[in-house]
């Protein structure tokens, strides 16, 4: 594959090139402007924590999967939950961005959004040789470009006042919240997704290129990807084989030969993927922890019109092409067609996790797109509609400010939350303090109790372990949520009980800022199976005694 690479590259002219990695540059400085932004609004008072519009309370589970390998783990532990864990998770990501943390010292936000940029980079200039590989004419290639890095849905068309989760998962067009489905939404959020799209990309333009021709050691090397792939988001899995089987089924049936060679590499690739799953069907087994996350992560996919919406005026062109795109002789537009169209059907497949089926549904569809918007701008030029230049200018901006709308929106979103200086984007200095206290005298086996949503703050920058902190992570999430906000918090009485549930919950430290302040009439200082351990402003760690202890 990299002579290949090398081949199409060496093939751009100088200008192309200049183009390239200005629009590259530019996509990754306006993704991190609100990291920029947010790491300046911190000061003596607020801690800029790295959460944000979309995932956030996912970046901390991210964050603190950093922090733990970079403070020696190799199998990370969840340390969003306080039930005893009989192994951790092999995370070759995770462990490695955390190996790199420990060499260079730098913070682990820092270390997560330098992958996501060398990763971000990677998948863009990818991206851009497949279009040259593609379109002949460098105008479509750079106009597809642009699109892939910039281009959005019309949700911006559906937002309202109503920002609960339930709404926007009902009424709201994924492009301002499926960060998976969106190109420009995933190189703004993290590496995982980045990674994954890298190498589902690689491993689809290998499978039109080189699987016919390629020798076995190739298709090991190929299949080792596809074992990293499903280490790190196994979800991917079904999207790599059922395109690839779909691909190999049609190519056979339009041709009425079966072939056997193709066949058997694909069996070896899929033995990798086996791989994969089986690690994963044992870990859930070895560690019943990993099997209620799996209970837990449910991500169904939206009504379909909502997707509809997050690709706007990209699926009407993409719709306009298909049928092209499916009946032609690109090898790359018919393989672009059938993973596009597998992915569709995918995204409703009977599962708990469809909605990760949509992981790099962006880019076959901006291509396939770009072969629609071609089709439309030479049926405009045959009906004359472009001789006047006002219709022609028009046309342009409308399309353009369509496109991109709810991307800018997406940023504007994320900077505003940052100006509002609030919970979970900004913690109180002092709860940064308490949380570099548990980092550094407590054990990792230690479970903290605090309010949700500290809770998931405090192990991305301690890498020590909550009672609760994620609504996927957390064991039992409604259970003991309930338990935190409407038993203990919620009053002040009835500590015979509480004490009782400290102990069963195998709860050793209470944190008691002004967020769990908030929640009920609790007061730690009047309870004697709490003793207090640091304080500092409203911040408060208190150790979990019983029997009158009190070391």
């Amino acid at each position: 594959m990299l002579k290949i690479w090398q081949k199409i590259y060496k093939r751009l002219k100088k200008s192309e090139k200049r183009f390239l990695y200005l629009v590259i540059l530019l996509t990754l400085l306006i993704s991190s402007i609100p990291l920029v932004f947010g790491l300046l609004s911190s000061n003596s008072e607020l801690f800029y924590t790295g959460s944000g519009f979309v995932g956030g309370a996912d970046k901390m589970v991210y964050f603190s999967q950093i922090e733990d390998a970079r403070q020696g783990s190799f199998l990370l532990k969840n340390l969003y939950t306080s039930e005893l864990q009989n192994t951790g998770l092999f995370s070759p990501l995770w462990f490695s961005l955390g190996f790199i943390a420990k060499l260079t010292g730098l913070p682990t936000i820092i270390i997560f959004h330098l992958a996501r940029l060398v990763f971000g980079f990677i998948l863009l200039f990818l991206l851009y040789l497949l279009l040259s590989k593609i379109f002949i004419k460098v105008k479509w290639r750079k106009i597809g470009f642009l699109i892939l890095c910039f281009g959005s849905g019309l949700g911006i068309f559906t937002i309202s006042s109503n920002w609960h989760y339930s709404y926007l998962y009902e009424h709201v067009g994924t492009d301002l919240w499926a960060s998976e489905a969106n190109t420009f939404l995933t190189i703004s959020h993290s590496p995982l997704f980045i990674l994954s799209q890298i190498l589902i990309l690689i491993i689809f333009w290998w499978t039109i290129e080189r699987l016919v021709k390629s020798k076995l050691l190739e298709v090991i090397i190929m299949g080792l990807l596809v074992l990293l792939l499903g280490l790190i988001h196994p979800y991917d899995l079904f999207i790599i084989f059922s395109v690839i089987g779909t691909w190999f089924i049609i190519k056979s049936l339009k041709l009425k030969k079966f072939f056997s060679k193709i066949f058997l590499k694909i069996i070896i690739l899929s033995l990798f993927g086996f791989m994969a799953g089986f690690y994963f069907f044992w870990l859930q087994l070895a560690n019943p922890i990993f099997k209620e996350w799996l209970i837990q992560n449910v991500t169904l996919s939206p009504k379909i019109i909502n997707y509809f919406i997050g690709y706007g005026l990209i699926f009407i062109f993409y719709i306009i092409a298909i049928r092209k795109t499916l009946k032609g002789k690109n090898k790359y537009l018919f393989f672009l067609s059938i993973w596009s169209v597998v992915s569709w059907f995918l995204l409703f497949l009977p599962v708990q996790f469809q909605r990760r089926m949509s992981n790099g549904l962006h880019m076959p569809m901006v291509i396939i797109a770009v072969v629609g918007l071609i089709v439309v701008i030479k049926f405009l030029n045959e009906k004359k509609l472009f001789k006047s230049f006002g219709y022609k200018s028009a046309f342009i901006q409308l399309i353009l400010i369509l496109l991109i709308s709810s991307n800018i929106f997406f940023l504007g979103a994320e900077m505003v939350l940052i100006l509002w200086k609030r919970y979970p984007i900004h913690i109180p200095r002092e709860n940064f303090q308490a949380i570099k206290w548990f980092k550094v005298n407590i054990e990792k086996n230690e479970v903290i109790l605090a309010a949700p949503a500290t809770g998931n703050i405090i192990p991305a920058y301690s890498a020590r372990t909550v009672y609760i902190g994620h609504g996927h992570q957390t064991a039992n999430w409604l259970d003991k949520k309930n338990n935190v906000n409407n038993f203990f918090f919620s009053t002040n009485q009835a500590d015979d009980l509480k004490e009782r549930w400290l102990k069963q919950g195998g709860i050793d430290y209470l944190f008691f800022g002004h967020l769990e302040d908030l929640i009920g009439d609790f007061n730690p200082f009047e309870k004697n199976y709490l003793l207090p351990v640091w304080q500092e402003g409203k911040a408060n760690i208190f150790k979990v005694i019983f029997n009158g202890e009190n070391n």
